[in-house]
């Protein structure tokens, strides 16, 4: 047997950036899943556990290509929703337009679908919290494979979203256990798995992210992600110059990646030529002790500001950092007329 297990894809998202890069996001989660899915053809089938998109600002154009993208799959999908994709009565009747290969599990009760010898039993969230209890009154039947799948917390008592007690979960016997809800991927004991997001969406995402692939009996995670999002906290003390710390940053930059890093720097530093020097998809950098001048062009990239600045040699005389004091001024200043 084969098959993968993936969760908290989000896609459609809205995300804490400016429109074009929180569209770019949105774009790679989006293509992300693509290549998960066209690359796994060869697996039995594969679980969603929960957080697919979102719900609140998926069109009905992204439910049709996602359904398109299932159904050129075709291998079975088995889903359960979760907080954010909750099943009430707008989707419930959008997925009647689903592939036949897509199999939901729309009630807050378990239930389970038959696969040849595998029972995948399944939980869906009618609203974003769930309240219900969970049961553990389970007898599986021990001729089949048996799978849960389910977007829930583990030993937490007092989360709004569905609670397992993990030693209860462990003590049932299933086969193996496909969690969503925290992004990254972990792995509980007697197979028992987060499977993590598929794809960073900030900068508190540091970890891998991809999906587990059950083959066999052996386990595997596999770090698919298109981006990679990177906090960085340097001294300029600790480097001969510039081209030093450029150096370093890049030499930390994931290569196979789309990179979104967010650079810190202590002590005095040319931000114009460290913005050009490191090679990422986005940049921010926040700086402890920088010239004013560089503090008000930092605040809006690629703006008139930036291009204003960019006019003026590095080494500045005191007549010219004068005349661009007075430039940058008048520029910022003319933004409110």
């Amino acid at each position: 047997m084969k098959f993968i297990h993936l969760a908290d894809c989000h896609l459609g998202d809205r995300f804490d950036f400016n429109s074009g890069l929180s569209n770019k996001i949105r774009e790679n989660n989006r293509k992300s899943l693509e290549n998960i899915l066209s690359n796994n053809k060869d697996v039995d089938f594969l679980l969603i556990a929960g957080d697919l998109y979102e719900r609140s600002l998926f069109t009905l154009s992204d439910y049709r290509n996602l359904f398109e993208k299932f159904e050129e799959f075709g291998k079975d999908v088995f889903y359960v929703a979760g907080n954010h994709d909750y099943i009430g009565e707008e989707n419930e009747a959008i997925f009647k337009i689903k592939p036949t290969n897509l199999h939901i599990f729309n009630k807050e009760k378990l239930e389970y679908y038959e696969i040849n010898s595998t029972r995948i039993y399944g939980i869906s969230y009618r609203d974003r919290i769930f309240n219900k209890d969970f049961s553990y009154d389970i007898d599986l039947d021990s001729d089949y494979f048996n799978i849960l799948l389910v977007h829930a917390t583990i030993n937490t008592p007092d989360s709004p979203y569905l609670n397992l007690n993990l030693d209860k979960l462990k003590e049932i016997g299933f086969d193996y256990v496909g969690l969503g809800h925290i992004h990254r991927w972990d792995d509980l004991g007697n197979n028992i798995y987060y499977a993590g997001s598929i794809e960073p969406s900030d900068f508190s995402d540091i970890y891998d992210y991809g999906y587990i692939l059950y083959d066999e009996g052996e386990i595997s995670h596999l770090d698919s992600s298109i981006m990679s999002f990177c906090n960085i906290s340097l001294n300029m003390d600790d480097f001969e110059d510039e081209n030093g710390l450029i150096s370093y940053v890049n030499s930390k930059i994931k290569s196979d990646r789309e990179n979104y890093l967010r650079l810190s720097i202590e002590g005095k530093a040319n931000i114009k030529k460290i913005k050009e020097g490191i090679r990422v998809n986005h940049l921010e950098i926040k700086s402890t002790e920088v010239e004013p001048i560089n503090n008000l062009v930092n605040l809006y990239p690629n703006s008139l500001l930036e291009k204003y600045w960019k006019k003026f040699p590095e080494e500045l005389s005191e007549t010219e950092k004068r005349a661009l004091e007075l430039g940058l001024d008048a520029i910022y200043r003319s933004k409110d007329d």
